[in-house]
């Protein structure tokens, strides 16, 4: 008891420290560029502006270091742009985070299987704050060989780099991990087979292309018995396994259980994934009772055309099969399968064109009936 009191302390008297720094490196910013130009509305607004530059440069360190040790980077986000990366190039959108997840960036990756899971993430997790470091430097002798503006530019970025890399070194835990707290937990690490890693384990290989009935179910069940959101992503997993083998039935009963999990816990952040799985049950439902009728039709919710782009084209196409009109649903099933293949998750490929066959088999049965 007195160990976590302890801990707790020392956490706030460091998260303290982040925001003092936080607040010293803006100020000095502010002061370095009034000095010079003497406007301090505009020295602010500078300042204000230097920050976004220094996120980008800190999530493309992270970006650098996970890319080095041959990770896949999925996604990145830069305050409210968020970057999803394909097999071949990447798209962006203006997407502004809720309440009470303020992060300035964030990078999703998934490990690279053939090395050690330790030296990749101490990798991406520090060269972050160490690009920030670097930068800081390079300013700093730009601001001592240059004057006038340029150097009050360069002393400004390189204080706005000196706080951002300090402040993400210093272990903290609020709200989210920091980047040195990932860095001595990823420190301590040994063993990779651990079970609070089973959805590290389960993202690896769907990105290498382990389709999800053939992932392990040890991995499964371990994360299903984890906290939130780790049983709604096991239920995916098993939901998308089910799909994929046609057993619509079973997948179907899977709803009473997604039910009971949103009762029993709280659902905060989780909106879209919680959508996305009521939406592949209704394709489910629809394809085992050939009722229209039950398909998913409130599409207003962009998050998922951006995280699932696939999924409404398949819809679509299962509305124009039980519909008729098997010449929409082949265009649909088109669209679905191109999505697909730009996924870096390379078993998404592999669930649509499974699922693209069981469509096609109903729209054979159709035309002959």
């Amino acid at each position: 008891m007195k160990g976590g009191k302890g801990l707790g302390f020392l956490n706030t008297l460091l998260c303290g420290l982040q925001i003092l720094l936080s607040g010293v490196s803006l100020l000095g910013v502010v002061f370095v560029l009034d000095s010079y130009m003497d406007q301090p509305l505009v020295s602010i607004g500078l300042a204000l502006a230097m920050m976004p530059a220094a996120i980008i440069l800190h999530e493309s360190g992270h970006y650098f270091g996970a890319r080095f040790n041959c990770m896949t980077v999925l996604s990145m986000r830069v305050m409210a742009v968020e970057i999803q990366f394909l097999r071949r190039g990447f798209k962006l959108c203006w997407s502004p985070q809720s309440k009470g997840r303020k992060l300035g960036g964030y990078l999703m990756v998934a490990g690279n299987l053939k090395r050690p899971l330790r030296r990749q993430m101490l990798w991406m997790v520090m060269m972050g704050p160490v690009l920030n470091l670097v930068m800081s430097l390079a300013c700093f002798g730009l601001w001592w060989f240059t004057h006038g503006l340029a150097s009050a530019l360069a002393m400004g970025f390189s204080l706005v780099n000196l706080g951002m890399g300090l402040t993400n070194l210093l272990p903290t835990l609020r709200g989210h991990a920091s980047d040195g707290m990932v860095f001595i937990v990823w420190w301590l690490h040994q063993n990779d087979d651990r079970p609070e890693l089973a959805q590290t384990r389960l993202l690896a290989l769907s990105v290498a292309g382990t389709p999800s009935e053939q992932l392990p179910e040890a991995d499964i069940v371990n994360l299903s018995q984890g906290s939130m959101p780790g049983p709604l992503i096991a239920l995916d997993y098993r939901l998308t396994a089910l799909l994929n083998r046609g057993q619509w039935q079973a997948a179907v009963l899977l709803e009473r259980e997604l039910e009971l999990l949103l009762q029993a816990s709280p659902k905060i952040g989780m909106d879209t994934l919680i959508r996305l799985l009521r939406i592949e049950l209704s394709f489910a439902r629809a394809y085992l009772q050939r009722d229209v009728t039950g398909l998913w039709s409130d599409w207003m919710n962009q998050d998922i055309n951006w995280y699932a782009p696939w999924l409404r084209p398949r819809c679509e196409a299962l509305r124009s099969i039980l519909l008729g009109d098997l010449q929409q649903a082949e265009t649909h099933l088109q669209r679905a399968l191109r999505e697909a293949k730009g996924c870096k998750i390379a078993s998404q490929q592999h669930s649509e064109t499974i699922l693209a066959q069981h469509l096609r088999a109903l729209a054979s049965k159709s035309a002959f009936s």
